[in-house]
């Protein structure tokens, strides 16, 4: 079954985000890994970032989490990131097939 990452950050402008997401989706490409962006419009959480990354299943989940921890790229594009967006929270949930 797919695993599914699901976080939410808060901080940033779609013209300093959006950059910086692109290429967090091309580096995770290479590792097998799908990236979902969509940011809030209503509500509580208006204008933070909803970010779904996706893993064909738990072997996969564990070696790209491997691949990518030792990915210069994808470790320069995360400190950039935390230089305007917080993490406020991120969930694992398997994907049911239906």
């Amino acid at each position: 079954m797919t695993v599914s990452a699901i976080s939410h950050y808060r901080g940033g402008t779609i013209d300093v985000v959006a950059p910086v997401a692109k290429r967090l989706k091309a580096a995770y490409l290479k590792h097998g890994v799908a990236y979902r962006l969509s940011r809030f419009q209503t509500g509580p959480n208006a204008e933070d970032w909803f970010v779904v990354v996706q893993y064909a299943n738990e072997t996969a989940y564990e070696k790209a989490q491997a691949s990518i921890a030792l990915d210069p790229e994808c470790q320069q594009t995360f400190a950039e990131i935390a230089k305007f967006a917080k993490r406020i929270s991120r969930e694992m949930v398997i994907d049911l097939d239906l």
